[in-house]
């Protein structure tokens, strides 16, 4: 047990308590060090004895006084310092003669053998080909778009064991940003090993080991191509993809900080919106696809169940009155089947969303240009200044010049979004070939679920159009849809994810 920190050690604890109840006169110990080779924990305990009546004694120096615990604490602190700095030299030259640091890592097996001398070699490392085929797809599922919680749910049901032994969780993969942790961000795999990043302190008051990330500038990297099981494009092609994700994280929890309240309502008001917009029908029973959205066309009023499959207009004496529940539901199905390329291209080719599609393209260059100047202008100052310029109102000028930079990135970010949604998708095709999918499942059964639902979220509005046929002195009747086009688009990123 390291003689670091008096707070984690037992033995030393129960010594204290029992000096405060008076079980022992004297307290005697081979060397200073024995008790602490902390400067401040070796002063408290000889400050706590003496006020206890209790002197301490040790083997080498005899009674214990101000002087030793000065003294002899300042040497056994500086032993410490030196311990740590030699072991740490050592590592790094194991590293740079190809030594792996660090315990068991996944993909690898440990290599026992001794060298020349007889001596156990230490940090070697050789392929394990099982593991190794697992990282390699991990790499390519997360490389082709999969989200971290479908690979490591794929990867639990097929039995694979996690790293630590238990299951796979996406910290697993990623680990953390800061820290550049995590299986997706291990050099090792791309023939690199990667030492120094983190160093380790004691907490003054806790004495727990608290890591600490170094300068990337001190990092020591050596390459080990023998060890490689991940090809340099796809490596590189992941921590891409990891960096743009992080920003996105990043995204989302400095946004708060830098939004209006106004702009705060609005994203809860469009979230509650969405979340309403995806929850699944009840399951008590199948509901109809036109439940809630079926018009009347003209009196502009919903036509409602009034009995036994049968569904009214609220006005009297209109045609859209007693209509039978099959029939509604031909109408319907008719209706909602005419989606196609035309009326989505036509939706994204309007005026109101050319015009606003230009208004956004208009608003990013101009805040490009407003970030690029502002870039500009802290370079300049910081060029004028030079690095000796530390006062209050200088570090205030320059976080208020970053919160602008945040609030610009945030505001170009948010503009490109709602650039991308009012550009007209390429997975039109993907996005019929469901939708009519759908349809076949409620021309089989009209109260199914599975396609209720999702059509449900997609439609707006439908309207019940009755015209008189003078020839057979009949209604004809016809359904006209409003779809929601930006559910149609949310809908299909969500199931493609």
């Amino acid at each position: 047990m390291s003689g670091a920190h008096i707070e984690n050690r037992p033995g030393i604890n129960a010594l204290l308590i029992g000096a405060l109840d008076g079980r022992f006169d004297v307290v005697i110990a081979e060397d200073l060090s024995r008790i602490s080779r902390d400067q401040a924990d070796t002063a408290n305990f000889f400050k706590k004895m003496i006020f206890l009546g209790v002197p301490v004694e040790t083997v080498s120096e005899g009674l214990i006084n101000e002087l030793h615990i000065g003294f002899k604490s300042t040497l056994n602190a500086l032993y410490l310092r030196d311990l740590a700095d030699k072991t740490h030299r050592g590592v790094v030259a194991a590293v740079l003669r190809g030594g792996v640091p660090g315990g068991k890592l996944y993909g690898y097996d440990l290599v026992h053998a001794l060298d020349e001398s007889g001596e156990p070699i230490r940090g070697k490392r050789t392929i394990n080909p099982q593991q190794a085929a697992i990282v390699r797809e991990i790499f390519a599922a997360y490389d082709s778009g999969q989200k971290l919680k479908h690979i490591c749910e794929d990867l639990n049901r097929r039995g694979i064991e996690a790293p630590n032994g238990g299951k796979w969780a996406p910290t697993t993969l990623v680990g953390s940003f800061v820290r550049q942790t995590g299986l997706l961000r291990q050099t090792l795999y791309n023939g690199t090993i990667t030492f120094n990043k983190m160093q380790y302190r004691k907490h003054p008051e806790t004495g727990r080991r608290v890591s600490i990330m170094r300068p990337e500038s001190e990092w020591v990297t050596v390459p080990v191509p023998e060890l490689a099981i991940i090809e340099e494009n796809l490596f590189a092609s992941v921590q891409h993809s990891l960096d743009q994700r992080s920003a996105r994280q990043r995204e989302r929890k400095l946004a708060p900080k830098v939004m209006t309240e106004e702009e705060k309502r609005e994203i809860s008001i469009n979230r509650s919106r969405e979340w309403r917009r995806s929850q699944a029908i009840t399951s008590k029973r199948a509901n109809a696809v036109f439940g809630g959205k079926l018009y009347c066309g003209k009196h502009d009023e919903p036509i409602v169940a009034t009995y036994a499959r049968h569904y009214s207009c609220k006005s009297k004496g209109c045609p859209n009155r007693s209509l039978n529940y099959d029939q509604i539901s031909a109408f319907v199905i008719k209706a909602i089947s005419t989606l196609d390329q035309d009326m989505i291209k036509a939706h994204f080719d309007n005026a109101d969303m050319v015009k606003r599609r230009s208004k956004l393209e208009g608003e990013i260059k101009r805040l490009r240009k407003e970030l690029g100047d502002i870039r500009t202008g802290l370079n300049k100052v910081i060029d004028a200044l030079g690095p000796d310029a530390r006062s209050h109102e200088i570090r205030a000028f320059f976080d208020d010049k970053s919160e602008q930079i945040h609030r610009t990135k945030l505001d170009i970010s948010q503009c490109e979004r709602q650039l991308a949604a009012t550009s007209l998708p390429k997975s039109i095709d993907r996005i019929l070939a469901r939708h009519n999918k759908l349809i076949a499942k409620l021309r089989v059964w009209s109260r199914d679920p599975e396609a209720v639902i999702p059509l449900r979220q997609i439609i707006n509005r439908l309207t019940i159009h009755a015209t008189w046929d003078e020839i057979e002195e009949r209604w004809d009747r016809r359904c006209e849809v409003t779809f929601d086009f930006a559910a149609i688009i949310a809908a299909d990123k969500r199931l493609s994810s």
